[in-house]
């Protein structure tokens, strides 16, 4: 239960911090890029291939204009550093660098569209009417979740929380019985 409510928020909104994604962005480009120019002799031309894997980690890990940048970051880096600033002016560039652009934009839409989806599974969840409180058991200890809604709440041990729970319920009947009698009294 905890791991999925979890992945659901971060499937929801991507937590990584301004600089996670900074260094994750920079990363995704300079990795791609020292892989083109270690293989730059046996592999020649405008192929982004290299790139597609690590802007599929980005549309998964960052947030889609995020994951667009890097897109756009590995077209100008691999423009400029593989044929000496003259990558963008080679016939095959702008074909290449289409191609890429789009299957990027695909991966970075589909990582939104799923994104989309969780969060209205996860909305129609907590406007469940017959949703509310969920009890779970894990290794000894009860939390308590609500659908849709942020991470589970330890309450503690089982024998602990039963007691509560049996107190709660003593309490209710106690207060059922005095507004019945109340009701009786004022009638």
């Amino acid at each position: 239960m905890i791991v999925r409510t979890g992945l659901i928020r971060w499937l929801q909104a991507p937590c990584l911090s301004e600089w996670q994604a900074i260094l994750l962005g920079l990363a995704a480009i300079w990795i791609p890029s020292m892989i083109r120019l270690a293989v730059n002799g046996e592999v020649t031309g405008c192929e982004f291939t290299v790139y597609l894997p690590f802007v599929l980690i980005c549309a998964v890990l960052l947030r889609s204009w995020q994951a667009g940048l890097v897109a756009l970051g590995s077209v100008a880096v691999h423009g400029g550093l593989f044929s000496g600033g003259m990558g963008f002016q080679m016939a095959c560039f702008e074909i290449s660098a289409a191609i890429f652009l789009a299957s990027s934009a695909v991966m970075i839409g589909i990582a939104a569209l799923f994104r989309y989806m969780i969060g209205t599974y996860a909305k129609r969840a907590t406007d469940d009417p017959m949703g509310g409180v969920v009890f779970s058991l894990e290794k000894g200890q009860v939390w308590a979740s609500w659908y849709g809604s942020g991470s589970p709440v330890l309450l503690g041990s089982q024998p602990n929380v039963s007691e509560m729970m049996k107190d709660f319920l003593e309490q209710e009947h106690v207060a059922r019985r005095l507004a019945r009698n109340n009701h009786k009294a004022s009638a």
